[in-house]
């Protein structure tokens, strides 16, 4: 089961509710290239306020190959993340316009992850109704029909998550804590993106 560090960008940046100053962030990054394969790194100002912190991205994907959400709304946004030198584009359906702007984001690269994001109350989150409150195995179909092959869900979705990867064949990321590893790759999600990834060197 793979482990990817969650790192969070959000007015000044901070990891694991610490504060970094620029160039820590490259330290960091340093230091989690040793041990981890990739990072997943959620730009707060991009998501909620439409101003990705496209310098920072960069900073870190400098060091290790980033997925990157940087509150992808239009096909032409996916550009601005992937000019950071992030491996992947990930876009979040509580912030994509609609799925005709994913079909174009794909247009334009084939590095996209899709995001579904949801909660206990409203299930998927989305201004799209043709995204908002569907069935997650009918949005994965689609999403896979487009082409995108990896797709990330919150830990209330890993059961239909892997129900829909075992049928369309997809890897699947789940947000979720390091302790609950071992269960999901048991139930087939092929890596969890995790803020409890543990310390780092003397100072973390």
């Amino acid at each position: 089961m793979k482990i990817v560090p969650f790192i969070n960008l959000e007015g000044r940046p901070s990891i694991l509710s610490r504060s970094h100053r620029r160039g820590e962030l490259t330290k960091l990054a340093e230091d989690l290239a040793e041990e981890y394969d990739r990072v997943f790194v959620s730009d707060g100002d991009g998501i909620t306020k439409n101003r990705p912190q496209l310098n920072l991205a960069r900073e870190i994907c400098e060091e290790i190959p980033v997925l990157y959400e940087g509150g992808v709304r239009f096909a032409q946004n996916v550009i601005d993340m992937l000019i950071t030198g992030a491996e992947r584009a990930v876009i979040g359906t509580s912030t994509l316009a609609n799925l005709e702007e994913l079909r174009g984001a794909f247009k334009l690269s084939e590095n996209i992850t899709f995001k579904v994001d949801s909660d206990n109350q409203d299930g998927i989150l989305s201004f799209d109704p043709q995204i908002a409150g569907r069935a997650f195995h009918e949005l994965a179909s689609e999403v896979c029909e487009i082409g995108i092959r990896e797709i990330i869900v919150s830990h209330a979705l890993a059961m239909d998550g892997a129900e829909a990867k075992r049928k369309l064949g997809f890897s699947l990321g789940v947000q979720a804590s390091v302790k609950q590893a071992s269960a999901l790759e048991a139930l087939g999600a092929d890596f969890v993106i995790a803020s409890d990834y543990g310390s780092l060197g003397k100072d973390e």
